[in-house]
Formats: C-alpha cells, structure tokens, sequence
C-alpha cells in the first residue's frame, strides 16, 4: 500500500509540475487512496508544496514534496492522467517521464510564435526571426540552470528584446515590434491565469492566490525584459 500511495504522491507532484490544476492533482491522490481502501485521507497541495497524508488499515502513510520548477508539457499531464487511472483500476502503472522530441518542440515553436507575428501584422520576414528567436530562447543555457521564474522570464524577455531588434540593425526591413509581439506569446503566462481562476472559483483560495502572483510576477518580469531591450535601442 505506501508504494500506491507514494505513487499517487509522484502523480500529483507531476500534474503539479506541468502546469495541471492544483485541485486536480489533489483530486489524482484521492482517488488513488480511496480506490486502494484508504481511510482519513488529507491532502493539502500549493504550487510549491505536497502534503498528503492517508490510512491504510492501522498504518498512516506520510508524504512530503517539494515542487522545485513547473512548465507546460500537455503531453505529460496525459500520462499523470493515464497513470492515474490505472492505479484506481487495481492496474500496474509504472512512472513514466515523458519529454516531446526536440525537433518536435521546435517545430512547435516556430509556428506558434511565426502565426501570432502575422496575426498581429507582421510579415512572413517578421514572422521568420519571430520563430528563430523562439528557438534560440528554447535551447538557451536558462531552460537548465536553477533560476526562480521572475530572474528567468526576465532573461528570456530580454533576450528576445534585443534579439528582435538585431536584423533591423543589420539592415534588413523588418519589424522589430511585430517580430516581438510573435515572441512574447511564448511567455505570457496564459495557463497559469486559467488554473489560477479555476482555483478560485472552486474555493481553493491558497493555491488560487498564489498562482495569479506568480503569473503577475512572470507578467512583470516580461515587461522590464522588453522595456529595457526598448530602451537600449531606442535611446528611451
């Protein structure tokens, strides 16, 4: 029973860290437990923190975790689900990190960042270096040092502030402000504001506030990275 339970523990840990609901993540552990038999189960789960704690026959079983880094990867909240389901099924499920391929990931970027600079006016030239910027910002050294999420929005902002203004300074008619536009999208905490509002709205006021403060953090952070790539090139 404390490896379904630990199990459940790493599921939620998961959801949490790829950017699932924090009320479904506790819903995951409870699942879990009462599909095992537990008895008294307590499960208090922020974006930072897991807390569970539940009875198996005269045993209680205590898990503590700490969530160190969260991103978005839809592809992993599938299998956290998957496995979810199987553990309440009485199925075997093995833990499973699932990661898309790099090219994949890539691709996914250019179109992303490329569609949104021609939404918002841009050209197929804007929208070239809107989706080579998103690249370079995928691959920089930042994804894999251990950064809080202000000092690494703010880095990757600023990057692609000065970035963007680069092919402009080299001569090429193009548009830094809409080649920008295209990039930023890959920051704005878009998921974060919806989980946090959802929170809210379901009563879980701790997880929910907490959420929306980090996404007004990363929204702050985005604004002084572009400000002052704005500033350095601009002259204010």
């Amino acid at each position: 029973m404390k490896e379904i339970f630990d199990h459940s523990a790493q599921i939620a840990a998961k959801i949490v860290e790829n950017g699932g609901e924090i009320s479904r993540a506790e819903e995951c552990v409870l699942r879990i437990c009462k599909s095992a038999g537990a008895k008294n189960i307590h499960v208090f789960i922020i974006p930072s923190l897991i807390f569970a704690s539940a009875e198996f026959g005269e045993k209680r079983y205590t898990a503590f975790k700490r969530i160190y880094k969260t991103d978005l990867n839809l592809g992993a909240l599938e299998q956290a689900n998957s496995e979810s389901r199987a553990l309440c099924a009485s199925e075997t499920a093995h833990a499973v990190d699932f990661a898309y391929p790099p090219l994949l990931r890539y691709l996914a970027t250019v179109l992303a960042t490329g569609a949104f600079c021609v939404y918002f006016g841009g050209t197929l030239a804007d929208a070239f270096f809107s989706g080579l910027i998103g690249i370079i910002i995928g691959i920089l050294p930042s994804s894999n040092i251990k950064l809080n999420i202000f000092s690494k929005t703010l880095l990757d902002s600023t990057v692609c502030g000065v970035l963007a203004f680069l092919p402009q300074t080299a001569g090429l008619s193009v548009h830094p402000d809409k080649i920008m536009t295209g990039t930023i999208m890959l920051l704005i905490p878009g998921m974060s504001v919806g989980n946090a509002m959802k929170d809210l709205m379901s009563g879980d006021l701790i997880a929910g506030i907490l959420e929306i403060t980090e996404a007004f953090v990363t929204a702050f952070a985005i604004v002084l990275g572009f400000a002052g790539a704005l500033l350095l090139f601009n002259g204010g």
